[in-house]
């Protein structure tokens, strides 16, 4: 969805790479399924959680799991 949009990199005034993109994509097509906030601020705290996790689970941190 997000890199369908041709103004993405524009509208928020950052340049994604397509890999990133499509996460963001793929965050915003759950969130509107689940009915949640489809916010650039709610799916960029969707990723950082997510990777959180995963330094908590390979131990890279120290974190609530």
């Amino acid at each position: 969805m997000a890199n369908e949009h041709p103004d993405a990199p524009k509208q928020f005034g950052i340049r994604l790479s397509d890999d990133t993109m499509e996460l963001v994509s793929a965050i915003q097509e759950f969130r509107q399924r689940t009915n949640q906030p489809t916010t650039l601020a709610a799916i960029v705290e969707d990723a950082i959680q997510c990777h959180y996790n995963r330094l908590v689970n390979e131990g890279a941190i120290y974190g609530e799991k």
